[in-house]
């Protein structure tokens, strides 16, 4: 045979078969443009120049990695679909003289067509879309710059490019080992052997039962956000785990008790929804397990990041009540180490401002000591190096500073300490805290602690101790017990500028000229050794952080979602289809023997509407198990706000609700044009 008698046969099948393939292609098409996009962010050197856009390659690389298994594995599903739908052709064909070798080269010229559309339209569409997508992350990143101009690379062009054809030409060569193992009179009866009804594996159900709740369970039961982070991919694993086996055999034992409940079973809609399903469970669950699981992927994607997003000017807020702070110390040749006065600082800042055309209008000096301690049991002690534990954050100041920040004086004897409770910790206020030499225990029970202590990932607790004596021991016992991971006293300016509009255009610069008035300070002192330490921070600094992190994953969180519809989608329809070729001559029979087009109807509407909505329904179970492993995983990200987390799900589940219906609306058509 001629190569130009293949190409024609494949055009042909391709053609004839364009239900089969289009959704295929499309499908190809999107993922390749999506990872086109998410691959040239991650490489444009231009986006790292914008304000906060140095965290986008990160991101980017993350997507890149999420996305091309995935794209494999939808890739790989569409072609065993075609397989599975062509078994009688492919039988056909051999039958009637065309060698396995044939076979396979039409599938060669098959898959190179297909493969060849969703390049060019895969690549095109990525190019097209860059564009509108540096669009969107100069918005999502609050920045005035915008990148309004194309940005083509050659490099990722290549590289997309082969990624995908790699792919297909995987599915290729999995379909030839199908080839070679089929058996042409098997294949030409495959479509008139029927399942036999399905058994229940007990083992898999329990397996499927033990998996979930222990999944469960482990989101219930944390308590600590470093926990979660350590235990989020094994919940999930075991989640996953459940669903799939709850889906192939716990379906199938609902589904059998619901054939043996006589007043439910032997009723028309019903008899032919449940037989329907119980003969095909084992086929259909794998796509509906699937199904619930990329929704789940969905809802949360798109609902942590959405609040991250939307919760970014009340974290800064909370974290930074005022505009500016610094603090800064240098070491003297005899190591000892010297804090500068807040007068000194205070001077160097208002000669900073005024070199920018700023006035500072408000200033606050605070003296603390902030540090991490373990908790065992009711009882908080220092943290060792390399010790892990349930870890909070203490505040220390002294009495003496409460009254200067605060107005209030606190008598507080010997060992005696005030608390104060952050109303975001989970844990039970300790009873005892420790240094490793002396113990003190909580005396006064404080409304409200002078100092902000910002967004924190673990319990926060402050305390007032009784003197500077006692906050040396505290910091020397920590110092002993942390050695390189210990925490310094700070002393720390606060200020407030005057104009606060024109102090965010010129922080940047503010920032430079105070860091060199501060190294210029410390090279006048007598003794100076040469090494300082400094921090000068700011809101607006905060703010591009946060948007710069924030932005970046909600624009990911966006697109993996898009990615995520993607697949959802695909399977859908595929499921549709191949259970509406199953079902024409079941429902041609019926009709035959006395059933009206309206009744058949009714009852393929019945039996869609059960299989169709089921993932969803499961998928906002996950999510509803998540929420407290969400909740302290959103806390390491600086986004305690558990009321907008909770209102972010709950829209983002009323959105994906109703692009879940109008899939199915979709789908559910094509379904009734087979089946009729």
């Amino acid at each position: 045979m001629k190569m130009k008698l293949y190409v024609w046969l494949a055009w042909n099948n391709v053609r004839k078969n364009a239900r089969l393939y289009v959704p295929g292609v499309l499908s190809g098409m999107g993922l390749l443009g999506v990872f086109y996009i998410i691959l040239t962010l991650s490489m444009d050197e231009r986006l790292r120049e914008v304000r906060g856009g140095s965290y986008i390659g990160m991101f980017m690389v993350l997507g890149v990695a999420v996305i091309t298994p995935l794209s494999l594995i939808l890739i790989l599903y569409t072609n065993s679909f075609l397989m599975k739908q062509r078994n009688r052709e492919f039988g056909l064909y051999n039958v009637l003289g065309l060698e396995k070798g044939h076979i396979g080269r039409i599938l060669f010229w098959e898959t190179a067509i297909c493969a060849g559309f969703v390049l060019l339209g895969g690549l095109a569409g990525g190019m097209l879309l860059y564009k509108l997508c540096a669009l969107l992350i100069c918005r999502v990143l609050a920045v005035d710059s915008v990148l309004g101009f194309y940005h083509v690379s050659l490099g990722t062009l290549v590289s997309s490019g082969l990624t995908f054809l790699g792919m297909y030409l995987i599915g290729y060569l999995r379909n030839r080992i199908q080839i070679a193992r089929m058996n042409p009179v098997e294949l030409l009866q495959s479509a008139h052997t029927g399942e036999r009804e399905p058994k229940v594996k007990w083992l898999f159900l329990l397996i499927g039962m033990v998996t979930l709740t222990g999944g469960y369970c482990i989101s219930l039961n944390i308590q600590d956000p470093m926990a979660a982070l350590e235990l989020f991919f094994p919940a999930v694993f075991l989640v996953i785990i459940g669903t799939y086996c709850l889906f192939l055999t716990g379906s199938i034992a609902l589904l059998k008790l619901l054939k043996g409940n006589r007043k439910f079973y032997y009723q028309k809609n019903h008899m032919i929804a449940v037989s329907g399903l119980l003969y095909r469970m084992k086929q259909n669950a794998v796509g509906l397990a699937s199904i619930a699981i990329l929704a789940t992927m969905v809802i949360v994607t798109v609902s942590t990041t959405v609040s991250m997003y939307a919760g970014i000017d009340d974290a800064v807020r909370r974290q930074y009540p005022h505009q500016a702070s610094v603090y800064a110390r240098y070491y003297t040749e005899e190591e000892k180490r010297v804090n500068i006065p807040g007068e000194d600082l205070l001077t160097l800042s208002r000669e900073a401002a005024r070199e920018q055309g700023l006035s500072i209008s408000f200033s606050k000096e605070q003296r603390y000591l902030a540090c991490a301690f373990l908790r065992e049991g009711d009882t908080l002690r220092p943290r060792l190096r390399n010790e892990h534990g349930l870890a909070v954050e203490c505040w220390f100041i002294t009495a003496e500073e409460y009254y200067k920040l605060s107005g209030n004086l606190l008598f507080l004897s010997e060992n005696q300490i005030a608390v104060y409770d952050h109303p975001k910790n989970i844990g039970k206020m300790p009873a005892k805290l420790t240094s490793g030499v002396l113990d003190f225990e909580p005396a006064v029970v404080l409304e409200s602690f002078p100092i902000p202590m910002g967004e924190n990932f673990s319990d926060c607790y402050g305390f007032v101790v009784r003197d500077e004596e006692t906050l040396e021991h505290i910091h020397e016992q920590q110092k002993k017990a942390g050695e390189d991971i210990a925490s310094e006293i700070t002393w720390e300016l606060l200020f407030d500028f005057d104009d606060e509009e024109a102090a965010s255009k010129v922080y940047p610069v503010f920032t430079s000229g105070l860091e060199d008035k501060i190294r210029e300070y410390c090279f006048a002192q007598p003794g100076f050794d040469g090494h300082l330490g400094m921090r000068v921070a700011s809101k607006w600094e905060a703010l591009e952080g946060f948007y710069g992190m924030n932005g970046s994953l909600l624009f990911l969180g966006i697109i993996l979602s898009i990615v995520f519809l993607f697949a959802t989608a695909l399977i859908i329809y595929y499921k549709q289809i191949s259970e509406g070729y199953e079902d024409r001559a079941r429902f041609q029979i019926m009709q035959k023997v006395g059933m009206s087009g309206d009744e058949v109807k009714k009852a393929i509407r019945g039996q869609i509407l059960l299989v169709f909505f089921l993932p969803l329904g499961v998928a906002a179970v996950h999510m509803a198990f998540a929420m407290p492993m969400l909740t302290q995983l959103l806390r390491i990200l600086f986004q305690p706000n558990q009321a907008l987390f909770l209102a972010c799900t709950g829209v983002t589940l009323g959105v994906f609700t109703l692009i879940y219906v109008l899939i199915y609306s979709i789908t559910a058509k094509v379904y009734y044009k087979i089946v009729r």
